[in-house]
């Protein structure tokens, strides 16, 4: 670039290097599209704190339950892009495009910050079940095609499409079981009622170390912190297969690259220094970069995509 021309660009370049200096000028607005107390709402709380301190702003979470997460992400979307309203969402965000007619697009209308965290889930099946590994699973389900049936805590969650795509990836024909909360669906199962679930490894892996449940694999490519003795899907034979929970940091689109950046520096100095807090929840710190995080975002909104295609799951009326 000729001085000449590198000098034309001084005034577009100033306001944003401004913008970036001054911010946060104001308290910052992190909207959570779900109700309190929830693992989402719990997780980010942890960093809040420590948040607040770097920025230099107070960061006010505000909780917007309501339409499996529509209402509050449309919020975040709709947010004038000056980096004062953060939106934090567990991967719900990239399910619905899949599930839902949207008046906005996940991908195009918002800028990943990064991933926060993410969680093993753990396949675990009925105690008493004749299945002590993924491979007596899937005999067992090939061998008495819809008789078994799995639960989830409801339609279009991680643990339906985690077993669907179980189930697309080894050929088989199981039933799905929906019950109304996570509890429900994982004491169904230790009682028998269901076969197996894919759950969130910190509340399943108490009832596997206890016998009530067999955990028999996790849904990553790499094995959980928690259980490194538990094998992935991945090395039990079933290829490629990497479905874990996630947890990420978005803000609208516009939003000038030199405040993402800012946010993007905070977030994985806040999840450095709280790390202890963040695993003991049973969570693994991310920190991808802004673009990392974009491009994981879209593989992520086409893979469940696929998964709710092929499946035929309808939401909820």
């Amino acid at each position: 670039m000729t001085p000449k021309y590198a000098l034309a660009l001084l005034p577009l370049l100033a306001p944003v290097h401004a913008a970036a200096q001054a911010y946060p000028a104001k308290p910052v607005r992190l909207i959570i599209p779900m109700a309190a107390g929830g693992a989402t709402d719990i997780f980010i709380r942890t960093l809040v704190p420590r948040m607040t301190e770097l920025l230099g702003q107070p960061v006010v979470v505000d909780n917007r339950a309501g339409a499996n997460g529509i209402i509050g992400n449309e919020m975040g979307v709709r947010a004038a892009p000056d980096g004062h309203t953060l939106l934090a969402n567990s991967l719900s965000i990239a399910i619905n495009p899949g599930l839902y007619k949207l008046d906005y697009d996940v991908v195009r209308d918002l800028a990943g910050v990064t991933r926060l965290a993410s969680i093993e889930l753990l396949l675990g099946v009925y105690a008493q079940a004749p299945v002590k590994s993924v491979a007596d699973l899937i005999a067992l389900a090939r061998a008495q095609p819809g008789k078994l049936n799995y639960a989830s805590f409801g339609t279009g969650s991680i643990a339906q499409l985690a077993a669907e795509l179980f189930k697309q990836a080894t050929g088989t024909q199981i039933v799905h079981i929906a019950y109304k909360s996570t509890p429900q669906a994982v004491q169904e199962t230790i009682a028998g009622q269901t076969h197996f679930l894919f759950g969130g490894i910190p509340y399943m892996l108490p009832h596997a170390r206890a016998g009530r449940l067999n955990g028999i694999a996790v849904s990553t490519l790499q094995r959980s912190f928690m259980a490194p003795d538990i094998p992935t899907l991945d090395e039990a034979g079933v290829r490629g297969f990497d479905v874990p929970a996630w947890f990420g940091l978005w803000v609208p689109v516009k939003t000038p690259r030199a405040i993402v950046t800012r946010l993007h520096e905070v977030m994985v100095k806040a999840m450095t220094d709280m790390r202890p807090a963040i695993e003991r929840q049973g969570f693994k710190p991310g920190g991808d970069k802004p673009e990392e995080f974009d491009r994981f975002m879209r593989a992520e909104v086409e893979k469940f995509a696929r998964v709710i295609k092929t499946a035929n799951i309808k939401p909820e009326e």
